[in-house]
């Protein structure tokens, strides 16, 4: 399906009457090639939208990936990744519509449209005003489900607490799920642990950490032989590989080091 010669040519996924919708709005973000998020109504239906550009090496990248069948588009990508995790049980908001627009074969704008959460703060935001009890109890919804989710293969692989919401029933919902997906790969369950305890000092009192990482072996255990024996280790260094990544490009507060909690006293009790 053909978008204007402007706008490129599209490639797109999803519900045939919403695009329809909203296919001129998108069309005129693909041709200004605006990075843009917002909340998009039509067709009776509130949604979430996210578009931005791909240029030069990075159009260049996925597009090589893409015919060497490594990954697909991100947009298109994170679309797949979502209808899996819905599809196994876990909360992610329902993906509407994706697309990549493309000129002489090479991507150049992309976009996801979801449904609306309605106004689900980050797990960030969520521990900065929950109580205490509230917090054990997301704290270990969040384990538990991120068991599972390694168990079945899925590797979220930017799984930072901005890229996690908290909703109603003190629930977990996934997004911006573009970078992994149902597979093994070269970063696997103890990267999505490393991302997730980037800002532990920041977010989690020691307690909290001891909690989280007990409640998730245990709950790995219970689908499989559960984390390798040195993972508390391997985890520090995996949290240190990413906090020297996101140094150079986060301009929010990162405490510098990071010691895992010791959990030999919880394993003898086992």
């Amino acid at each position: 399906m053909s978008a204007s010669a402007s706008a490129g040519r599209l490639r797109w996924l999803g519900e045939p009457e919403l695009l329809t919708a909203w296919r001129a709005e998108i069309e005129d973000a693909a041709r200004s090639e605006a990075k843009d998020r917002r909340r998009l109504v039509g067709a009776g239906t509130a949604a979430f939208y996210k578009g931005s550009p791909l240029r030069g090496k990075h159009a260049l990248r996925h597009a090589v990936r893409r015919a060497l069948r490594v990954s697909e588009i991100p947009r298109l990508q994170e679309f797949h990744n979502l209808v899996w995790l819905r599809e196994h049980g876990f909360l992610a908001p329902r993906p509407l519509l994706a697309g990549v627009f493309t000129r002489q074969g090479l991507p150049h704008f992309q976009f996801l449209v979801t449904e609306w959460l309605a106004e689900a703060p980050t797990l960030g935001e969520f521990l900065g005003s929950a109580g205490a009890s509230d917090r054990t109890t997301v704290l270990r919804a969040l384990a538990t489900d991120l068991a599972r989710l390694h168990a079945l293969g899925f590797v979220h692989r930017d799984l930072f607490a901005r890229n996690l919401l908290v909703v109603e029933s003190a629930r977990i919902a996934f997004v911006d799920a573009w970078r992994g997906g149902p597979r093994r790969g070269g970063r696997g369950p103890l990267h999505d642990l490393s991302c997730l305890f980037l800002d532990a000092a920041l977010l989690l009192d020691a307690r909290e950490q001891r909690d989280l990482l007990q409640t998730y072996r245990s709950a790995s255990r219970a689908h499989g032989p559960g984390p390798p024996a040195d993972w508390l280790a391997r985890l520090a260094q995996g949290r240190a590989a990413v906090f020297r990544r996101e140094s150079q490009r986060r301009r929010d507060p990162l405490p510098p080091e990071w010691v895992p909690p010791d959990l030999r006293e919880a394993q003898d009790s086992e």
